[in-house]
């Protein structure tokens, strides 16, 4: 992995937050990363055998890769820039098709921002997988309603987390509790939407697919983006600590 190829994804990933929030200045790629690697502490590694990009940490003595793919976002960026600058000149319909009413100024989520999702597919996919190297693993879920990543044997549910959250599934009911106890583990899960965190031999990963809607809706709950990824390392950590 090229270290450039691992500074692109990054600022292209923050400026899905910035263009979601209905920003039109987007600070360049060089202060984006900057910040990114300053709150964070992810920097570019290099994993043999690919060539996707990937950025790495030890996070509270565990071992942390992170990866994203946002291969629309300039894209739709500078498309919601243009259908916003049309709605609000022309007004009438095409204001309320590109969400510049009279009470709603962002383009994302309109009806005709909507339409181009279902064009293109999801744009957002967001991986970050925590090594724990610990034996006799007992299974675990995390998993959102509205997840676009699924398990195909999900395990027994053990207790609700939120509306958006989902839910925590546990082959141990027992270690599911426990994690369960964890009050503010939880409190950081139940403000995660679409997203899968799984508890397994290999790790603890979380995976997000879905629209910049749905991305930028977490990272306002959480806090900001690289608060929200910090609170994502943090929650998959509380969960390997469990074990």
């Amino acid at each position: 992995m090229k270290t450039g190829k691992g500074k692109w994804l990054c600022a292209a990933v923050v400026s899905v937050c910035l263009a979601a929030a209905g920003c039109v200045s987007v600070p360049s790629q060089q202060q984006v990363m900057a910040d990114f690697e300053a709150q964070t502490g992810l920097t570019p590694v290099q994993v043999p055998n690919t060539e996707k990009a990937y950025l790495g940490k030890t996070h509270r003595g565990y071992k942390v890769l992170y990866h994203a793919e946002a291969p629309h976002v300039w894209g739709r960026y500078a498309t919601r820039v243009t259908m916003g600058e049309i709605g609000r000149e022309a007004g009438g319909l095409a204001a309320f098709l590109t969400g510049q009413g009279e009470y709603v100024g962002n383009v994302t989520g309109s009806p005709l921002d909507r339409l181009l999702s279902q064009a293109i597919g999801q744009p957002l996919s967001v991986t970050i997988v925590l090594t724990h190297n610990k034996p006799k693993v007992p299974r675990l879920d995390v998993l959102s309603s509205y997840a676009n990543v699924k398990p195909d044997d999900l395990q027994p549910e053990v207790t609700g987390i939120g509306f958006k959250a989902g839910s925590l599934y546990a082959a141990d009911k027992t270690f599911g509790e426990k994690v369960a106890a964890n009050a503010e583990l939880m409190k950081r899960l139940k403000q995660m939407r679409c997203e899968y965190i799984r508890l397994d031999q290999a790790g603890v990963s979380f995976f997000f697919a879905g629209s910049e809607t749905d991305y930028s809706g977490m990272i306002n709950d959480m806090g900001g983006f690289n608060t929200m990824i910090n609170a994502i390392m943090d929650s998959l950590a509380d969960i390997a600590d469990a074990i």
